[in-house]
């Protein structure tokens, strides 16, 4: 450690900066990067607040409009050919929530397994969950279909919620973290008379908070933003999730820039969950993640 600050310090004086320079340097760098990376969704709320086809006849997009109309947002809300987004908002919550319920139902107990139990076939088990990883999600997508069609659940919240169970990549960093549990408290709990699954839901899950947090966010994320599979799967317009909605809303209008005041109020507001539960469980998200960073 004292070996990286020395080399900090060499590296300050050969740029000839002092720390407080350094320092300033750093927040102006990481300032811009901020804005490099939020710039799209500024750049979809203004183009949301503009009438469609001045925005489609700009050459050069303007970042702050001559007019500002709330029309898109009413275009946006209003049904047009049995495609409601305010429906597909709510479905896509109730699948987002349930598929979070049901990852951790799963997740937990599967990674409580693998760390604190032992059994014959644990570390091929352990393995088979690594080397999973290792392929792309977008693999699984045609043995998924043919067995989501075979057990006729097409057109269902059950066809976007099953399949995603047990995710390997959660069940992976709840291991983790239940590593860093202490072997006496659990043998203090066992001389207590605590059962296996008592010691779980009372001492281990509160232990893993930080990590079911992350694991919700992310599953979230994940179930909010998810396309090609709902597109697969789901036709009744009833049952469509917000991102096939807005497809579906904007398809009968020919060319697309026609209606983008209309896509870029429909992209923002499906930006804007994920962007409140960020600012809303930052702290835990961090913790989680400097946790899992010194994770036994």
């Amino acid at each position: 450690m004292e070996q990286k600050t020395g080399l900090l310090k060499k590296r300050r004086r050969r740029l000839g900066f002092n720390k407080k320079e350094w320092v300033w340097i750093k927040s102006i760098l990481v300032w811009i990067f901020c804005l490099l990376w939020f710039s799209p969704v500024i750049w979809m709320f203004v183009t949301s607040l503009k009438d469609s086809q001045l925005a489609a006849a700009e050459r050069v997009p303007r970042w702050i409009p001559e007019t500002i109309s709330f029309e898109n947002y009413k275009l946006l809300f209003a049904p047009a050919s049995g495609i409601s987004v305010l429906k597909g908002i709510q479905n896509s919550l109730i699948v987002a929530a349930l598929s979070i319920i049901a990852t951790i139902v799963i997740c937990v107990p599967a990674a409580y397994a693998l760390s604190r139990l032992e059994f014959r076939g644990k570390k091929i088990v352990l393995w088979a969950y690594i080397a999973i990883l290792a392929f792309p999600g977008i693999l699984f997508l045609v043995p998924n279909y043919f067995i989501v069609h075979a057990l006729g659940m097409m057109d269902s919240f059950s066809a976007l919620i099953i399949p995603g169970l047990g995710g390997t990549f959660g069940v992976f960093m709840l291991r983790q973290y239940m590593l860093g549990i202490s072997r006496d408290l659990e043998d203090a709990a066992w001389i207590d008379g605590c059962s296996r699954f008592r010691f779980m839901i009372s001492i281990v899950v509160p232990f893993v908070r930080p990590a079911l947090i992350v694991l919700s966010l992310m599953t979230f994320i994940g179930s909010w933003n998810s396309f090609l599979w709902p597109l697969l799967v789901l036709n009744s317009p009833d049952k469509l999730t917000l991102p096939i909605a807005l497809v579906r809303f904007t398809a009968g209008w020919g060319d697309p820039f026609r209606g983008i005041g209309v896509l870029m109020a429909g992209a923002f507001v499906s930006t804007l969950p994920t962007l409140i539960l960020f600012v809303l469980f930052y702290r835990y998200l961090m913790e989680g993640v400097s946790m899992g960073a010194v994770g036994k």
